[in-house]
Protein backbone atom coordinates (compact mmCIF):
# COMPACT_ATOMS: atom_id res chain seq x y z
CA UNK A 1 0.00 0.00 0.00
CA UNK A 2 1.76 3.56 -0.77
CA UNK A 3 1.36 6.09 1.58
CA UNK A 4 -0.92 9.14 0.65
CA UNK A 5 0.99 12.89 0.08
CA UNK A 6 -0.48 13.48 3.18
CA UNK A 7 0.89 11.18 5.22
CA UNK A 8 4.27 11.84 3.57
CA UNK A 9 4.27 15.70 4.14
CA UNK A 10 3.23 14.69 7.29
CA UNK A 11 6.37 12.85 8.84
CA UNK A 12 8.39 15.75 7.41
CA UNK A 13 7.07 18.17 9.65
CA UNK A 14 7.84 18.76 13.35
CA UNK A 15 5.01 17.83 15.11
CA UNK A 16 4.24 19.55 18.93
CA UNK A 17 1.88 17.88 21.01
CA UNK A 18 1.08 20.58 23.95
CA UNK A 19 -1.02 19.56 27.09
CA UNK A 20 -2.54 22.33 29.11
CA UNK A 21 -4.12 21.29 32.40
CA UNK A 22 -7.35 22.87 34.30
CA UNK A 23 -5.33 25.99 35.89
CA UNK A 24 -3.48 26.87 32.65
CA UNK A 25 -7.17 27.27 31.26
CA UNK A 26 -8.99 28.45 34.17
CA UNK A 27 -10.92 31.79 33.04
CA UNK A 28 -10.27 34.24 29.90
CA UNK A 29 -6.78 35.68 30.35
CA UNK A 30 -5.61 32.42 31.14
CA UNK A 31 -7.29 31.14 27.90
CA UNK A 32 -5.75 34.03 26.00
CA UNK A 33 -2.26 33.46 27.63
CA UNK A 34 -2.09 29.83 26.31
CA UNK A 35 -3.09 31.15 23.21
CA UNK A 36 -0.06 33.56 23.12
CA UNK A 37 2.19 30.50 24.32
CA UNK A 38 0.38 28.06 21.45
CA UNK A 39 0.67 31.00 18.68
CA UNK A 40 4.96 30.85 19.64
CA UNK A 41 4.86 27.23 19.07
CA UNK A 42 3.29 27.22 16.18
CA UNK A 43 6.10 29.38 14.65
CA UNK A 44 9.00 27.75 15.73
CA UNK A 45 7.97 24.56 15.15
CA UNK A 46 4.84 24.25 12.43
CA UNK A 47 2.27 22.05 13.44
CA UNK A 48 0.89 22.30 16.69
CA UNK A 49 -1.56 19.42 18.56
CA UNK A 50 -3.31 21.44 21.63
CA UNK A 51 -4.40 19.00 24.42
CA UNK A 52 -7.21 20.80 27.15
CA UNK A 53 -8.45 19.89 30.33
CA UNK A 54 -11.74 21.40 32.38
CA UNK A 55 -11.37 25.38 33.26
CA UNK A 56 -10.16 25.22 36.77
CA UNK A 57 -11.70 23.19 39.12
CA UNK A 58 -14.82 22.56 36.46
CA UNK A 59 -14.41 18.69 37.25
CA UNK A 60 -14.99 19.11 40.53
CA UNK A 61 -18.12 21.17 40.45
CA UNK A 62 -19.56 18.94 37.44
CA UNK A 63 -19.04 15.94 40.23
CA UNK A 64 -20.47 18.01 42.88
CA UNK A 65 -23.40 18.71 41.28
CA UNK A 66 -24.21 15.07 40.01
CA UNK A 67 -24.00 14.10 43.79
CA UNK A 68 -26.60 16.88 44.45
CA UNK A 69 -29.14 15.39 41.71
CA UNK A 70 -28.27 11.97 42.29
CA UNK A 71 -27.39 9.78 45.26
CA UNK A 72 -25.55 6.96 42.94
CA UNK A 73 -25.12 9.12 39.53
CA UNK A 74 -24.53 6.14 37.15
CA UNK A 75 -20.85 6.15 35.67
CA UNK A 76 -22.58 6.33 32.05
CA UNK A 77 -23.97 9.80 32.95
CA UNK A 78 -21.04 10.66 34.46
CA UNK A 79 -19.12 10.31 31.00
CA UNK A 80 -21.14 12.03 29.40
CA UNK A 81 -21.48 14.99 32.24
CA UNK A 82 -17.99 15.22 32.62
CA UNK A 83 -16.78 15.35 29.41
CA UNK A 84 -18.03 18.82 28.39
CA UNK A 85 -15.78 20.31 30.75
CA UNK A 86 -12.93 19.60 28.38
CA UNK A 87 -15.39 20.70 25.39
CA UNK A 88 -15.98 24.32 26.83
CA UNK A 89 -11.82 24.60 27.31
CA UNK A 90 -11.34 23.27 23.59
CA UNK A 91 -14.34 25.68 22.21
CA UNK A 92 -12.85 28.67 23.90
CA UNK A 93 -9.20 28.01 23.30
CA UNK A 94 -10.15 27.88 19.33
CA UNK A 95 -11.69 31.33 19.63
CA UNK A 96 -8.91 32.95 21.24
CA UNK A 97 -6.72 31.41 18.73
CA UNK A 98 -8.97 33.16 15.83
CA UNK A 99 -8.56 36.22 17.91
CA UNK A 100 -4.89 35.75 17.10
CA UNK A 101 -5.32 35.35 13.41
CA UNK A 102 -4.67 32.22 13.76
CA UNK A 103 -6.57 29.03 12.08
CA UNK A 104 -7.77 26.44 14.58
CA UNK A 105 -10.04 23.84 15.20
CA UNK A 106 -11.45 22.10 18.03
CA UNK A 107 -12.27 18.35 18.11
CA UNK A 108 -14.01 16.22 21.22
CA UNK A 109 -12.17 12.81 22.14
CA UNK A 110 -14.45 10.83 19.21
CA UNK A 111 -13.74 13.06 16.73
CA UNK A 112 -10.15 12.82 17.21
CA UNK A 113 -10.30 8.86 16.47
CA UNK A 114 -9.49 7.98 20.31
CA UNK A 115 -11.31 4.98 20.80
CA UNK A 116 -11.24 3.56 24.09
CA UNK A 117 -12.29 0.04 25.61
CA UNK A 118 -13.30 -0.95 29.43
CA UNK A 119 -15.51 0.57 31.94
CA UNK A 120 -16.60 4.12 32.18
CA UNK A 121 -14.85 6.37 34.11
CA UNK A 122 -11.79 4.08 33.85
CA UNK A 123 -10.98 3.17 30.22
CA UNK A 124 -7.85 2.77 28.25
CA UNK A 125 -6.79 3.71 24.49
CA UNK A 126 -6.58 1.05 22.61
CA UNK A 127 -6.16 2.73 19.30
CA UNK A 128 -5.92 6.28 17.56
CA UNK A 129 -7.11 6.74 14.21
CA UNK A 130 -6.25 10.49 13.58
CA UNK A 131 -7.47 10.97 10.17
CA UNK A 132 -8.74 14.27 10.75
CA UNK A 133 -6.04 15.85 12.87
CA UNK A 134 -3.83 14.78 9.86
CA UNK A 135 -6.14 16.69 7.30
CA UNK A 136 -6.28 19.97 9.64
CA UNK A 137 -2.34 20.14 10.39
CA UNK A 138 -1.75 19.57 6.51
CA UNK A 139 -4.16 22.45 5.87
CA UNK A 140 -2.09 24.70 8.35
CA UNK A 141 -4.60 25.06 11.19
CA UNK A 142 -3.83 24.07 15.18
CA UNK A 143 -5.46 21.43 16.18
CA UNK A 144 -7.05 20.99 19.61
CA UNK A 145 -8.31 18.17 21.30
CA UNK A 146 -10.79 17.55 24.34
CA UNK A 147 -8.48 15.40 26.68
CA UNK A 148 -9.48 12.82 29.05
CA UNK A 149 -12.21 11.63 26.90
CA UNK A 150 -13.28 8.91 23.67
CA UNK A 151 -14.91 6.60 21.89
CA UNK A 152 -15.94 3.10 22.56
CA UNK A 153 -15.75 1.90 19.26
CA UNK A 154 -17.85 -2.10 20.14
CA UNK A 155 -20.51 0.34 21.95
CA UNK A 156 -20.27 3.69 20.29
CA UNK A 157 -20.64 4.79 23.79
CA UNK A 158 -18.73 8.32 24.79
CA UNK A 159 -15.72 7.13 27.99
CA UNK A 160 -13.67 9.27 29.96
CA UNK A 161 -10.08 7.98 31.18
CA UNK A 162 -10.31 8.81 34.60
CA UNK A 163 -7.50 10.37 36.71
CA UNK A 164 -5.05 11.86 34.81
CA UNK A 165 -6.56 11.35 31.27
CA UNK A 166 -5.38 14.47 30.01
CA UNK A 167 -1.80 13.64 30.10
CA UNK A 168 -2.78 10.11 28.80
CA UNK A 169 -4.37 11.51 25.67
CA UNK A 170 -1.46 14.46 24.78
CA UNK A 171 1.24 11.27 24.90
CA UNK A 172 -1.19 9.08 22.74
CA UNK A 173 -1.44 11.60 20.33
CA UNK A 174 2.00 12.84 20.15
CA UNK A 175 2.92 8.50 20.19
CA UNK A 176 0.75 7.88 16.59
CA UNK A 177 1.33 11.46 14.92
CA UNK A 178 5.05 10.81 15.45
CA UNK A 179 7.70 11.84 15.42
CA UNK A 180 6.35 14.06 17.82
CA UNK A 181 7.48 15.52 20.60
CA UNK A 182 5.11 16.12 24.06
CA UNK A 183 5.10 18.75 25.94
CA UNK A 184 3.06 18.95 29.69
CA UNK A 185 2.01 22.65 30.81
CA UNK A 186 1.01 22.86 34.41
CA UNK A 187 1.15 25.23 37.09
CA UNK A 188 4.71 24.40 38.67
CA UNK A 189 8.06 24.67 36.78
CA UNK A 190 8.59 20.92 36.32
CA UNK A 191 9.10 17.59 38.43
CA UNK A 192 10.60 19.07 42.01
CA UNK A 193 12.24 16.83 44.46
CA UNK A 194 9.70 16.95 46.89
CA UNK A 195 6.33 19.14 46.91
CA UNK A 196 8.52 22.87 47.33
CA UNK A 197 5.04 24.06 49.57
CA UNK A 198 6.62 21.44 52.66
CA UNK A 199 10.31 21.88 51.72
CA UNK A 200 11.27 25.26 50.68
CA UNK A 201 14.97 23.72 49.35
CA UNK A 202 13.34 21.68 46.46
CA UNK A 203 14.26 22.19 43.29
CA UNK A 204 13.57 21.29 39.56
CA UNK A 205 14.91 18.29 38.30
CA UNK A 206 16.49 18.76 35.01
CA UNK A 207 16.32 15.68 33.06
CA UNK A 208 14.30 12.15 35.18
CA UNK A 209 14.31 8.74 33.69
CA UNK A 210 11.06 7.44 32.55
CA UNK A 211 11.27 4.67 35.41
CA UNK A 212 11.67 6.86 38.31
CA UNK A 213 9.19 9.31 36.57
CA UNK A 214 6.68 6.53 36.65
CA UNK A 215 7.32 4.88 40.28
CA UNK A 216 7.24 8.78 41.35
CA UNK A 217 3.74 9.45 39.90
CA UNK A 218 2.32 6.05 41.25
CA UNK A 219 3.51 7.57 44.62
CA UNK A 220 2.09 10.13 44.71
CA UNK A 221 3.46 12.32 42.78
CA UNK A 222 1.06 15.07 41.26
CA UNK A 223 3.14 16.58 38.53
CA UNK A 224 2.53 14.03 35.66
CA UNK A 225 0.44 10.78 35.47
CA UNK A 226 2.04 7.46 35.42
CA UNK A 227 -0.05 5.71 32.30
CA UNK A 228 1.17 9.05 30.22
CA UNK A 229 4.76 8.29 31.56
CA UNK A 230 4.34 4.49 30.69
CA UNK A 231 2.82 5.05 27.55
CA UNK A 232 5.68 7.70 26.67
CA UNK A 233 8.29 5.33 27.86
CA UNK A 234 6.79 2.29 25.62
CA UNK A 235 7.00 4.69 22.38
CA UNK A 236 10.03 6.58 22.76
CA UNK A 237 8.04 9.88 23.07
CA UNK A 238 10.46 13.11 23.82
CA UNK A 239 8.61 14.33 27.31
CA UNK A 240 9.25 17.59 28.98
CA UNK A 241 7.21 19.21 31.92
CA UNK A 242 6.84 23.03 32.06
CA UNK A 243 5.20 25.73 33.53
CA UNK A 244 2.57 27.79 31.43
CA UNK A 245 3.12 30.95 33.68
CA UNK A 246 6.57 31.28 33.12
CA UNK A 247 9.49 30.60 30.73
CA UNK A 248 11.95 27.85 32.20
CA UNK A 249 12.80 25.07 30.51
CA UNK A 250 11.26 22.40 32.52
CA UNK A 251 12.03 18.81 33.48
CA UNK A 252 13.00 16.22 30.30
CA UNK A 253 11.21 13.07 30.51
CA UNK A 254 14.45 10.95 28.89
CA UNK A 255 15.24 7.27 28.58
CA UNK A 256 16.98 6.12 31.93
CA UNK A 257 20.48 5.18 32.22
CA UNK A 258 22.18 2.36 32.06
CA UNK A 259 25.14 3.22 34.67
CA UNK A 260 25.10 0.98 37.90
CA UNK A 261 25.24 3.01 41.04
CA UNK A 262 22.06 3.98 43.69
CA UNK A 263 20.25 7.55 42.80
CA UNK A 264 17.86 8.90 44.91
CA UNK A 265 15.48 11.19 42.64
CA UNK A 266 13.19 12.62 44.57
CA UNK A 267 11.18 12.31 47.80
CA UNK A 268 7.34 12.47 47.50
CA UNK A 269 4.07 11.58 49.74
CA UNK A 270 0.80 10.39 49.86
CA UNK A 271 -1.50 10.88 52.55
CA UNK A 272 -5.27 10.55 53.58
CA UNK A 273 -5.34 7.15 52.49
CA UNK A 274 -6.73 3.91 53.08
CA UNK A 275 -5.78 0.36 53.19
CA UNK A 276 -7.84 -2.50 52.27
CA UNK A 277 -6.57 -5.83 53.27
CA UNK A 278 -8.72 -9.13 52.19
CA UNK A 279 -7.46 -12.46 53.23
CA UNK A 280 -8.88 -15.75 52.10
CA UNK A 281 -8.74 -19.38 53.38
CA UNK A 282 -9.81 -21.10 50.55
CA UNK A 283 -10.96 -20.86 46.90
CA UNK A 284 -6.75 -21.42 45.54
CA UNK A 285 -5.58 -18.70 42.84
CA UNK A 286 -7.71 -18.40 40.46
CA UNK A 287 -10.42 -17.12 42.94
CA UNK A 288 -7.72 -14.39 43.98
CA UNK A 289 -7.57 -13.41 40.58
CA UNK A 290 -11.34 -13.42 40.30
CA UNK A 291 -11.40 -10.85 43.12
CA UNK A 292 -8.97 -8.77 41.53
CA UNK A 293 -10.34 -8.54 38.34
CA UNK A 294 -13.99 -7.57 40.19
CA UNK A 295 -12.50 -5.00 42.19
CA UNK A 296 -10.07 -3.19 39.51
CA UNK A 297 -13.55 -3.04 37.70
CA UNK A 298 -15.72 -1.89 40.55
CA UNK A 299 -12.89 0.41 41.82
CA UNK A 300 -11.03 1.36 38.98
CA UNK A 301 -8.84 4.20 41.59
CA UNK A 302 -7.75 1.65 44.30
CA UNK A 303 -4.30 0.44 43.33
CA UNK A 304 -3.02 -3.20 44.15
CA UNK A 305 -0.35 -3.10 45.99
CA UNK A 306 0.32 -5.84 47.24
CA UNK A 307 -0.72 -10.20 46.39
CA UNK A 308 0.71 -12.61 48.28
CA UNK A 309 -0.43 -16.41 47.83
CA UNK A 310 1.00 -18.61 50.46
CA UNK A 311 0.01 -21.75 49.35
CA UNK A 312 -3.15 -22.54 47.13
CA UNK A 313 -5.56 -22.57 49.51
CA UNK A 314 -4.77 -18.99 51.31
CA UNK A 315 -3.74 -15.77 49.96
CA UNK A 316 -3.71 -11.77 51.21
CA UNK A 317 -4.74 -9.47 48.93
CA UNK A 318 -3.96 -5.67 49.58
CA UNK A 319 -5.10 -2.29 48.02
CA UNK A 320 -4.20 1.53 48.38
CA UNK A 321 -6.51 4.47 47.85
CA UNK A 322 -9.05 7.15 49.29
CA UNK A 323 -10.85 6.55 52.70
CA UNK A 324 -14.29 6.80 50.34
CA UNK A 325 -13.30 3.87 47.90
CA UNK A 326 -12.24 1.71 51.01
CA UNK A 327 -15.37 1.96 53.14
CA UNK A 328 -17.57 1.53 49.59
CA UNK A 329 -15.40 -1.49 48.70
CA UNK A 330 -16.15 -2.64 52.38
CA UNK A 331 -19.37 -2.27 51.78
CA UNK A 332 -19.91 -4.67 48.28
CA UNK A 333 -16.82 -6.98 49.08
CA UNK A 334 -19.41 -10.35 49.68
CA UNK A 335 -20.93 -9.51 46.47
CA UNK A 336 -17.76 -9.08 44.74
CA UNK A 337 -16.04 -11.91 46.05
CA UNK A 338 -19.13 -14.07 44.62
CA UNK A 339 -19.58 -17.76 46.35
CA UNK A 340 -16.48 -19.94 46.92
CA UNK A 341 -13.66 -19.77 49.03
CA UNK A 342 -14.35 -17.75 52.97
CA UNK A 343 -12.77 -14.22 52.68
CA UNK A 344 -12.32 -11.18 55.43
CA UNK A 345 -11.29 -7.80 54.44
CA UNK A 346 -10.56 -5.10 57.02
CA UNK A 347 -10.04 -1.90 56.36
CA UNK A 348 -7.66 0.47 58.17
CA UNK A 349 -7.47 4.48 57.61
CA UNK A 350 -5.76 7.40 58.58
CA UNK A 351 -2.50 5.69 56.30
CA UNK A 352 0.37 7.78 55.24
CA UNK A 353 2.73 7.09 52.71
CA UNK A 354 6.47 8.67 52.55
CA UNK A 355 8.92 7.21 49.60
CA UNK A 356 12.27 7.87 48.23
CA UNK A 357 12.16 6.81 44.75
CA UNK A 358 15.37 6.71 42.15
CA UNK A 359 17.45 3.73 40.81
CA UNK A 360 19.42 0.64 42.29
CA UNK A 361 18.25 1.58 45.85
CA UNK A 362 19.42 -1.22 48.09
CA UNK A 363 19.14 -2.24 51.73
CA UNK A 364 21.89 0.79 52.34
CA UNK A 365 19.50 3.37 51.32
CA UNK A 366 16.66 1.67 52.90
CA UNK A 367 18.64 1.52 56.32
CA UNK A 368 19.38 5.62 55.67
CA UNK A 369 16.23 6.43 55.81
CA UNK A 370 14.88 4.64 58.71
CA UNK A 371 18.01 6.41 60.18
CA UNK A 372 16.94 9.89 58.85
CA UNK A 373 13.60 9.36 60.48
CA UNK A 374 14.56 7.74 63.95
CA UNK A 375 16.41 10.71 64.22
CA UNK A 376 13.57 12.71 63.52
CA UNK A 377 11.35 11.01 66.24
CA UNK A 378 9.24 9.39 63.03
CA UNK A 379 8.72 5.62 63.76
CA UNK A 380 8.52 3.30 60.20
CA UNK A 381 4.93 1.49 60.79
CA UNK A 382 6.23 -0.39 56.97
CA UNK A 383 8.75 -0.31 54.93
CA UNK A 384 8.29 -1.62 51.13
CA UNK A 385 11.42 -1.72 49.13
CA UNK A 386 11.93 -2.04 45.12
CA UNK A 387 14.94 -1.11 43.40
CA UNK A 388 12.89 2.36 42.43
CA UNK A 389 11.69 3.30 45.70
CA UNK A 390 11.58 2.64 49.23
CA UNK A 391 7.59 3.30 50.71
CA UNK A 392 7.49 3.79 53.79
CA UNK A 393 4.29 4.13 56.38
CA UNK A 394 4.69 6.83 58.81
CA UNK A 395 1.47 8.52 61.02
CA UNK A 396 0.01 10.69 59.39
CA UNK A 397 0.08 13.75 61.52
CA UNK A 398 3.80 13.17 61.25
CA UNK A 399 3.95 13.20 56.99
CA UNK A 400 5.38 16.84 56.25
CA UNK A 401 7.92 16.11 58.63
CA UNK A 402 8.99 12.62 57.04
CA UNK A 403 8.84 14.40 53.47
CA UNK A 404 11.50 17.06 55.26
CA UNK A 405 13.75 14.55 56.73
CA UNK A 406 14.60 12.33 53.88
CA UNK A 407 14.96 15.03 51.77
CA UNK A 408 17.44 16.10 53.86
CA UNK A 409 18.70 13.25 54.28
CA UNK A 410 19.06 12.22 50.13
CA UNK A 411 18.59 15.19 48.47
CA UNK A 412 20.67 18.10 50.31
CA UNK A 413 23.23 19.74 48.38
CA UNK A 414 25.99 18.21 51.60
CA UNK A 415 23.67 14.98 51.30
CA UNK A 416 23.50 14.43 47.61
CA UNK A 417 24.95 11.42 46.11
CA UNK A 418 27.17 10.96 43.02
Amino acid sequence: MHESSLIRTLRRMAILVQKYGGTSVDGPERIRAVAGRVAEARQRVGAVVVVVSAMGHATDELIRLAHQVSTRPSRRELDMLLTTGERVSMALLAMALHDLEIEAISFTGSQSGILTDGPHSAARIVDIRPDRIRAELERGRVVIVAGFQGVDPKTKEITTLGRGGSDTTAVALAAVLGPAACEIHTDVSGVYTADPRLVPDARVIDTLGYAACSTLAHLGGRVLHARGVDLAARHHVPLTVRSSFDDRPGTRIVEDETMEGPRVEAVTHRGDCAIAIAEGTSGGRGEARGIIEAVAEAFPELDLIAHEQATDAHATLVWMGSSTDASALETSFRRLRGPGGEWKLRVEKGAAFVSVVGLGLTAREAARAEAALEKAGIPVLALRATPTALVLRVPEARTQDAVRALHGAFLRDDARQV
